[in-house]
């Protein structure tokens, strides 16, 4: 039973958000997203988890079984794409929203790191979480945010709709 989870947990995951991001993205402005989903999500999982586990080895996933590429979980970077891409979409306009908002989500991802940590299929030293963790993640969003509402016309849309 554990295998199986553990088998399904990347999968199941990454199907049931990216179906979240068909149901509320609408189609006009999916590609913009999946862009920013892309260079946010799966190049920032890629360059970080290259950084965290390869050259300081804070951190590293196991059990992999047939997702095993290049020493990470395979689908991990495309769950953080469809990830990025919901976090973007709902991402506040008001300056006094978007802070609870960009906290809450670095609260969910710690919360999810510790689920697949949970089911055995990753690990880390027992100084990175929570604190340090929860530290890169809340960079991470706020990374995400702040380029995109600098760069992406559909925030400037956001923005402008807002005054």
């Amino acid at each position: 039973m554990t295998e199986i989870i553990r088998l399904l947990f990347y999968p199941v995951f990454l199907v049931m958000t990216f179906c979240l991001t068909l149901i509320f993205i609408p189609r006009i402005n999916y590609k913009e997203y999946l862009i920013y989903g892309i260079l946010i999500g799966g190049l920032g999982d890629i360059i970080t988890v290259g950084f965290m586990q390869n050259i300081l080895g804070v951190m590293w996933f196991k059990n992999q079984g047939i997702f095993y590429v290049l020493k990470m979980i395979s689908l991990s970077p495309l769950c953080w794409t469809v990830t990025i891409m919901i976090f973007l979409y709902f991402l506040p306009a008001k300056k006094a929203f978007r802070y609870p908002y960009i906290l809450t989500w670095a609260c969910f991802s710690l919360g999810f790191g510790y689920i697949v940590h949970n089911i055995e299929l990753f690990d880390f030293v027992d100084w990175l979480y929570p604190i340090p963790a929860y530290l890169i993640f809340l960079f991470w969003w706020s990374f995400a945010s702040w380029l995109f509402r600098k760069t992406s016309p559909l925030a400037l849309e956001k923005k402008s709709a807002k005054d």
